[in-house]
């Protein structure tokens, strides 16, 4: 067997060992009642099979971590949606710059009538 292997063997016969001892904790605490011991005498017993139990699974018995609050943890906030509509709104603002100032290589617009009648004749 490996060292790991050996190991676990130990831990998992030490937890039989204190599940066992818990267990006649229990019958214990139970024969008390049967008896009709105090509640001290038998509440003693349980007792000790909690700690038995917490000593065996520690896991089970850690206090589990608070959700955050919102008072701790403030909430950041996303803004990529805000993000994205500045930037396409930007965009689609200088092609409306663009399109309406002229700088869009469309020189029809500067043209005169005599120029386009000009440039478009059947050369001689």
């Amino acid at each position: 067997m490996t060292p790991d292997t050996t190991n676990r063997q130990k831990n998992y016969a030490h937890i039989a060992k204190l599940l066992e001892s818990a267990s006649k904790s229990y019958e214990n605490a139970a024969l008390g009642l049967e008896q009709g011991d105090t509640e001290e005498h038998v509440y003693q017993h349980i007792k000790k099979a909690r700690t038995t139990l917490e000593t065996a699974f520690p896991e089970f018995f850690s206090p589990n971590k608070p959700p955050p609050t919102s008072k701790t943890v403030p909430e950041k906030r996303d803004y990529a949606i805000l993000k994205i509509g500045l930037i396409a709104g930007l965009i689609v603002g200088i092609l409306y710059i663009f399109v309406a100032y002229g700088p869009t290589g469309d020189l029809s617009k500067s043209w005169k009538t005599e120029d386009f009648q000009k440039n478009v004749a059947y050369p001689k």
